[in-house]
């Protein structure tokens, strides 16, 4: 159905967008220009900087506040968006928070568009992913499935099979996995694996290519690649930096 564009043309104001998201404490939202300096942000995203009001994000950018690890993630992804006017959907991220604990998110960013089509900003939300009880799991059928992700890292984990297993088609695994984790089969293979990594890496000295093989990846490019686009750091790096703290 297509949208009334009379209507969009008598909303004066992009502003309802950060009233509405001040309302979600569980989901970071901002507005970025073109030079990728925040114009809008919510509540939400001022406690994960550590500030006590978004008034303080407006003008600066994100090298303003976070490590720079992350903040180059977050500039390239943006640039991305900005440069080719693609959205990046449900990026699944490992930050690690103020308060030096873990915490994995989901983020979304779209380009935004002047009259005359152009990219004049970017709109971006992060997800806190919550952690489900044994209930949910129970319930929704997939305690098993995660059971078996969780103890065969190393092994070649294939939707089909997992999906197999839980007397499932692949797409009804996948809308339960979304349902319980609001990921999909392979994003949740994928936190299981990284998520291992990191505290491998953290807690252990044993060499990154053993990691990454105890982890399913056979090669060790493959698993850096996905390391740094998740968590912001090349393995050995994050291992550096976990053990003189961020």
């Amino acid at each position: 159905m297509a949208a009334d564009s009379d209507f969009f043309k008598s909303v004066a104001s992009p502003h309802f967008c950060e009233r509405l998201f001040t309302f979600l404490p569980d989901v970071v939202f901002c507005l970025k220009d073109s030079q990728r300096r925040y114009q809008a942000a919510n509540p939400a995203f001022a406690a994960r900087t550590g500030l006590d009001a978004p008034s303080k994000l407006i003008g600066k950018t994100a090298e303003d506040f976070f490590p720079p690890h992350l903040a180059e993630v977050y500039r390239e992804q943006d640039e991305m968006v900005l440069s080719t006017g693609r959205e990046i959907v449900d990026q699944l991220e490992l930050i690690t928070n103020r308060n030096g604990s873990l915490g994995w998110y989901l983020a979304t960013k779209v380009p935004l568009h002047d009259a005359a089509g152009r990219v004049v900003g970017l709109a971006s939300i992060s997800r806190d992913l919550g952690r489900p009880s044994a209930e949910d799991m129970k319930f929704a059928g997939v305690q098993k499935i995660v059971s078996y992700i969780q103890e065969h890292l190393e092994d070649d984990l294939r939707i089909a099979h997992l999906a197999q297993m839980a007397s499932l088609s692949p797409t009804q695994l996948d809308r339960r996995m979304r349902k319980v984790f609001q990921l999909t089969t392979s994003q949740f293979i994928r936190k299981a694996r990284i998520g291992y990594a990191a505290r491998m890496l953290a807690s252990s000295k044993i060499p990154v290519a053993d990691i990454a093989l105890s982890c399913g990846y056979s090669d060790q490019t493959a698993f850096t690649r996905q390391f740094r686009s998740t968590v912001g750091l090349p393995p050995a790096a994050y291992r550096e930096h976990s053990k003189r703290g961020w």
